[in-house]
C-alpha cells in the first residue's frame, strides 16, 4: 500500500514541475507586458530622462528646436544628468542669436545699438516650400554658461557639444573628429594652435610637401607667407566639473549673415572702456560651403550626419543600430537595458522636464 502510494506521488512530481515552469513562463510574460505598457504610457520628456541616466556608453541627440534658450538648457542637462562614464554627442541650430561667454561684459563685445535695430535672416533658404519669403528676425542675446568668447548663431550654423568623463578629454580630441566630417565638404579645413577649425585658402601644394590626409593639423594648401590668412569656420568653448567635461562649439556652414557678423560683434565703445571680463579673440570667418565647387551646395544636414558618422567611427559603432530612446527595449533580450548607443531627435516637448524648464527661465 505504502508503495502504491510512492509510486503514484513519483508520477505527479513532472507534472507539478511542468506546471511551475509554465506559471513562471507566464508570469514573465505577464511582467513584460507591464513593463511595456508602462513604457508606452510615459511622455516623450520621461523617455528621454530616463535614457539619458541609464549606464549607456554612448548617446547621439539631435534637436529640431530652434530656440537658443531651450537648446542650451538641454544641454545642462545632459551635462549634470548623464551618466558619468557615458560619452554624449548634442547637435542643434538656433535661429538668429549672440551668445556671449560666462565671464565676458557685454559692453564690450557686442554692438548693442547695431543689433537693436537690425533683423537678420534665419536661413540660408530665403524661400520658404510654400513660396512665401521667410521674414527676417530680431536677434537675440544671450549668456550661455560656459567660458569662451562671444559667437553668432543662425540655421546655417550646426552647433555640436560632446559631454564625456573629464579623464577621457583634451581640447584638440572632438575638433580632430569634427575636421574629419567637414573635410567631407571642404579639405581645406584643420586645427589650429587655438583649438579652433580653420580653412587654409591657398593654392594646394606641391605632392611633396602634401601632409598625410589623416593628419587633421595640416591641409594640403597653402596659408600666410604672402597668401591669404586662414579662416576661422568653428570656435570652442568648454566646461569641466568633477565627473564630467563639455566640449561645445560652432561650425559655421552656409550662413546667409557671414559679411555682417564681425559687425554684431565690434563694440564702438571698446576703445573707450576698461573692464573685468574675459575679451574675444577675433579672427576673420569664413562659410565651411566656401571654397568648394560642388554643385548645387551641399545642405547643412549633410554634415550633422557626417558628425553623426565620425562620432560612431571614433567609438566603433554601428551609425545604422543606434538604438532610439523613444522605443521601449525589445523583449528578445528581456528588456536588458541597451548599453551601446541610444540616439534620438527631441524638440521643446523636453521643455516637461523641471530642470530644463527652469535652466531656460534662468538664461531668459
Amino acid at each position: 500500500m505504502h508503495v502504491g502510494i510512492s509510486a503514484r506521488r513519483d508520477t505527479e512530481r513532472p507534472m507539478r514541475t511542468g506546471h511551475m515552469a509554465d506559471l513562471r513562463n507566464v508570469r514573465a510574460a505577464l511582467y513584460v507586458t507591464a513593463l511595456l505598457i508602462r513604457y508606452h504610457c510615459m511622455s516623450v520628456a520621461a523617455r528621454f530622462s530616463r535614457a539619458v541616466t541609464a549606464p549607456v556608453n554612448h548617446h547621439v541627440y539631435v534637436s529640431q528646436c530652434q530656440d537658443v534658450a531651450t537648446n542650451l538648457s538641454i544641454e545642462h542637462y545632459l551635462f549634470q544628468k548623464s551618466h558619468p562614464e557615458s560619452t554624449v554627442l548634442f547637435l542643434y541650430m538656433n535661429r538668429p542669436c549672440i551668445v556671449l561667454g560666462r565671464n565676458q561684459n557685454p559692453w564690450l563685445e557686442v554692438n548693442h545699438s547695431l543689433v537693436r535695430r537690425s533683423t537678420a535672416p534665419a536661413s540660408p533658404l530665403r524661400t520658404l516650400s510654400d513660396g512665401n519669403r521667410q521674414q527676417d528676425d530680431k536677434i537675440k542675446m544671450i549668456r550661455r554658461r560656459s567660458g569662451g568668447g562671444t559667437v553668432f548663431h543662425d540655421l546655417g550654423n550646426l552647433n555640436f557639444s560632446i559631454i564625456c568623463p573629464p579623464a577621457t578629454f583634451h581640447r584638440d580630441k572632438y575638433a580632430e573628429m569634427v575636421v574629419q566630417a567637414i573635410r567631407k565638404t571642404n579639405p581645406r579645413a584643420r586645427v589650429n594652435e587655438r583649438h579652433d577649425i580653420v580653412l587654409d585658402p591657398g593654392e594646394p601644394l606641391n605632392t611633396v610637401d602634401r601632409p598625410d590626409p589623416e593628419d587633421t593639423h595640416r591641409t594640403a594648401y597653402a596659408y600666410g607667407n604672402g597668401t591669404l590668412e586662414p579662416r576661422k569656420v568653428s570656435g570652442s568653448a568648454y566646461k569641466l566639473s568633477r565627473l564630467r567635461a563639455l566640449h561645445h562649439g560652432t561650425c559655421l556652414f552656409n550662413s546667409p549673415n557671414i559679411s555682417g557678423i564681425s559687425e554684431y560683434l565690434r563694440s564702438p565703445a571698446r576703445p573707450y572702456m576698461k573692464a573685468r571680463g574675459v575679451e574675444s579673440v577675433r579672427s576673420p570667418i569664413a562659410n565651411i560651403t566656401d571654397h568648394q565647387s560642388e554643385s548645387p551646395s551641399p545642405m547643412i544636414q549633410s554634415l550633422q550626419q557626417q558628425i553623426i558618422e565620425a562620432f560612431t567611427r571614433k567609438y566603433n559603432l554601428d551609425s545604422n543600430n543606434l538604438y532610439p530612446f523613444s522605443e521601449p527595449p525589445s523583449p528578445a533580450v528581456g528588456l536588458k537595458e541597451h548599453t551601446q548607443c541610444t540616439s534620438g531627435v527631441i524638440d521643446a516637448k523636453l521643455l516637461e522636464i523641471p530642470e530644463i524648464s527652469a535652466g531656460r527661465a534662468e538664461l531668459e
